[in-house]
């Protein structure tokens, strides 16, 4: 019997093959497929994708043979000869009058193997993996359409073996992904109830400072306890923004519930407990909707609040305003406030992105809120948009999906 050579690239054909992560994997309809369609078109009772590892031929998918033969030993597999020429398509006419295979074990004994035909299946960088090969225990030859037909069943085969690939690189990836923004998470949440107790004691001890020793306190003194007291209230908003937005990862939201969208902003309107001169200008109708109110309610506390802080005008007037179509119901809250700069509109929902504008009480926001705002909105399957206008007002537009 004539034993099939060892390629010159070995250790890399075997580091190719490696990398797919496909040898001893369970069977999948879509190689099984190609099998079924090169028997077919070739007329042979024997069709098998196989690839060459580095002491087996490991069968990926088969027809013709012993569903539980999943494999045969190197030195007697014809797809191990195959992939020695990775441009050349492996032919066996007669392996009974051919000297090289006449006292092969599957010609003489059990298969009685006569005619193989394999096409080496070579990867993008020209290392050849195994074949897809047809076989018949008869002598013949195929056509030339035939030969063009399985040629081109082995392209797809390399196609298959490529896309499995980058989906399990993509399952790592967002595995890898999900496990760092857990550790994140887990980081956030330690490290900011952490900051939260002793930024609690800061600031109530800078306050008893302040109430009872404001007599022997120069005005130099009263302001820096003001000062520190405002640092440390500022980086307490920031600690408190962090640990909601990563709050609302966890929450459920598949609830739906039936919200009457004039009574729902009335009740946000109430929780933001507004001390200041403003107009609501709500629909007509108190349009009913189903949706998730924990959901919605942070949304909608968030961009009114922002309405409401971002005004340089005596008066600040909000607009809410609703509309549907098949997907999605939409609602539009408008301001006259300060508006955004065009420029800036794409980093608005970015997470800690400050655009450095104080509200009509001298603060300045954490970032977060409207990223907060975008991560709900999609956590409900909508999406979210925004017109805006320099010292003339903005508009975001809330699509909810049905």
């Amino acid at each position: 019997m004539f034993a099939p050579q060892i390629p010159l690239n070995e250790k890399e054909r075997l580091n190719a093959l490696l990398s797919y992560k496909i040898l001893d994997s369970a069977p999948e309809k879509d190689f099984d497929d190609i099998v079924k369609l090169a028997s077919e078109i070739c007329h042979t009772p024997i069709s098998m994708i196989t690839l060459v590892d580095k002491d087996r031929s490991w069968f990926k998918a088969t027809i013709g043979i012993d569903s539980d033969l999943k494999e045969s030993t190197r030195e007697i597999s014809f797809c191990a000869h195959a992939i020695n020429n990775p441009n050349e398509t492996f032919i066996i006419s007669n392996a009974a009058e051919d000297s090289r295979f006449k006292d092969h074990p599957y010609v003489a004994d059990n298969l009685k193997v006569r005619s193989y035909v394999g096409v080496p299946l070579v990867d993008p960088n020209g290392f050849a993996l195994g074949s897809l090969c047809v076989i018949d225990i008869e002598p013949r030859n195929l056509d030339e359409f035939q030969l063009l037909a399985l040629e081109k069943l082995a392209n797809q085969v390399i196609k298959l073996l490529e896309l499995r690939k980058k989906n399990s690189q993509l399952l790592e990836n967002h595995n890898t992904l999900l496990n760092k923004y857990k550790d994140l998470e887990q980081f956030a949440s330690v490290v900011s109830h952490d900051i939260k107790s002793p930024l609690n004691n800061i600031m109530m001890l800078t306050k008893i400072l302040q109430d009872t020793n404001s007599e022997r306190l120069d005005s130099d003194g009263i302001e820096m306890l003001n000062y520190i007291y405002k640092s440390s209230e500022e980086l307490k908003k920031l600690v408190d923004a962090i640990l909601l937005y990563y709050k609302y990862d966890n929450e459920n939201i598949d609830v739906s519930e039936k919200i009457r969208l004039n009574d729902f902003i009335q009740y946000v309107i109430g929780i933001l407990d507004i001390k200041h001169d403003y107009e609501l200008i709500l629909p007509e109708i108190n349009h009913k909707f189903h949706s998730n109110k924990m959901a919605l309610g942070q949304i909608l506390f968030n961009l009114i609040g922002n309405s409401l802080k971002y005004t340089d005008k005596p008066k600040g007037i909000i607009k809410v305003d609703f509309s549907e179509n098949e997907t999605y119901n939409i609602i539009s809250i408008s301001d006259n406030g300060i508006g955004i700069a065009k420029e800036n509109l794409a980093k608005i929902f970015n997470i800690f992105e400050n655009l450095g504008q104080e509200d009509r009480f001298q603060q300045t926001g954490t970032g977060i809120g409207l990223s907060t705002v975008q991560k709900m909105v999609q956590k409900l399957e909508g999406k979210i948009e925004v017109e805006s206008e320099l010292t003339k007002g903005t508009t975001f537009k809330i699509f909810l999906k049905k």
